[in-house]
């Protein structure tokens, strides 16, 4: 009997993948957000050619994504994402990035940090088409702020979304609008195009013939005008003229003309913006003030005290507790101490994170309202009550160590920023170290400079 013979066997076919690749290769995959990064470390100088402000928020961007602690926080990465999405809406064009990267960067950009508001989500996707980058800027701000809150869908979250959908509507207007003017000429021109040419007399049939034409002329044309019929704006504008009674009566009063009615639209609208604003940067500061005394006094008591009680016999107090936490300083115990703190204990690096972030927040908006200050009738009130604030947080980031060895959070901000914050706490000392004496005491003892 015949042994079964045996197929031969086939030689194994193997399908590489991403990971099998990078294992034979000796090269550890890229996570996506650090690609995003790579890549615009590279186009860096292309993108200082096009833009020099959206350059320095990148390269600022990349110095802090040198920490691989704020890499991870889900916020820097959602603000990596709206920088390269300004990128590639600025001259620089479309970043050459992985399919990975590229579909991670797409949905960093299309949310923010704990967003869950499906108007707020959508709007967000919605910033590629808009033009305007103040709405884009002011949309992502909203978001980020609306993530934060446990209840996202509160009154005024919904007010605020419904300023924010009007002013992409208004943005978007002239593109949605410039067809119908075309149509309208079109649907002219096809209307003329269907008219009889003159004709010499006529007989009774031909004058019936052409009523009936005439009638369906007119029927096509009451059909245009219901395609065509204005929309609420124009009857707004239309009542607006001078020339236009509408419905009322022949004694009542010339409406306003056209150009300060929309001036003072205007004007109630940039106050309108203005009072945001500064309601935002208003709670922008309570947020800061409130990160940085729930870390001094919460997670990270422990080595803050440890540190107060350093600086209450430390002629220099907390500046010179602060300067002298680095290696080789007097105080470097205290800096390993509150460095092994934050790499060992997660509530208390979560806390410091959290009064960072909110502290990095204030600074850039407080730089940003400026300008609105500027032109309030109420200017004054509002700098001197921007200046309490600026003291009370510059006050509490002044007294908390930097991650960088003898530096305070104060000086971890944008330099403008610093400048206006530790100016204001100057100020508060002037008024209270009013005597030559202890006048001369601060003098002997500066605080550290606000440079890097």
């Amino acid at each position: 009997m015949a042994e079964p013979q045996t197929p031969p066997a086939q030689p194994a076919t193997h399908k590489p993948d991403d990971a099998s690749s990078a294992t034979a290769n000796n090269e550890p995959k890229m996570q996506p957000i650090h690609e995003i990064m790579e890549r615009l470390q590279r186009g860096l100088s292309d993108i200082r050619d096009v833009d020099q402000g959206l350059a320095q928020t990148v390269d600022n961007l990349l110095r802090q994504g040198a920490d691989p602690l704020r890499v991870n926080q889900r916020s820097f990465q959602h603000e990596v994402a709206y920088a390269l999405q300004d990128v590639e809406r600025s001259r620089v064009g479309t970043i050459s990035m992985s399919p990975e990267a590229r579909a991670e960067a797409t949905m960093l950009s299309g949310s923010a940090a704990g967003l869950e508001n499906d108007r707020m989500l959508a709007l967000m996707r919605a910033t590629p088409g808009i033009d305007d980058s103040a709405v884009v800027r002011d949309i992502r701000r909203a978001a980020a702020e609306i993530g934060q809150q446990a209840d996202q869908s509160t009154a005024p979250i919904r007010s605020q979304v419904d300023v924010l959908e009007n002013r992409v509507r208004l943005a978007q207007r002239p593109a949605e609008a410039g067809p119908e003017p075309a149509a309208q000429s079109a649907g002219s021109r096809s209307a003329a195009s269907s008219e009889p040419p003159p004709r010499g007399r006529q007989t009774p049939g031909e004058r019936a013939d052409d009523s009936a034409r005439e009638q369906a002329q007119q029927a096509r044309a009451g059909g245009r005008q219901q395609l065509f019929r204005p929309g609420a704006l124009d009857v707004v504008l239309r009542g607006m003229r001078p020339g236009d009674q509408g419905n009322g009566a022949p004694w009542d009063p010339n409406p306003t003309p056209l150009g300060p009615r929309l001036s003072a639209f205007q004007e109630k609208m940039v106050t309108g913006r203005d009072e945001i604003a500064i309601r935002d940067i208003e709670k922008s500061g309570r947020a800061a003030l409130d990160a940085l005394e729930g870390f001094r006094t919460g997670e990270g008591a422990v080595v803050m005290n440890r540190i107060q009680q350093a600086a209450r016999s430390e002629p220099g107090g907390m500046a010179g507790v602060l300067a002298e936490m680095r290696e080789g300083g007097r105080f470097s115990d205290l800096r390993q101490q509150f460095n092994n703190a934050l790499a060992d204990e997660k509530g208390v690096t979560q806390a410091y994170d959290k009064a960072a972030s909110a502290l990095a927040r204030y600074g850039q908006d407080r730089v940003g309202i400026e300008q609105v200050i500027a032109r309030r009738p109420d200017a004054a009130n509002l700098s001197a009550k921007f200046e309490q604030m600026d003291a009370q947080i510059g006050e509490a980031a002044a007294g908390t160590p930097s991650r960088r060895d003898g530096k305070n959070m104060v000086e971890d901000l944008a330099r403008q920023a610093a400048e206006l914050i530790q100016r204001a706490v100057d100020t508060v000392k002037s008024v209270f170290n009013r005597s030559p004496s202890a006048e001369a005491g601060s003098r002997a003892a500066p605080s550290p400079s606000m440079g890097p």
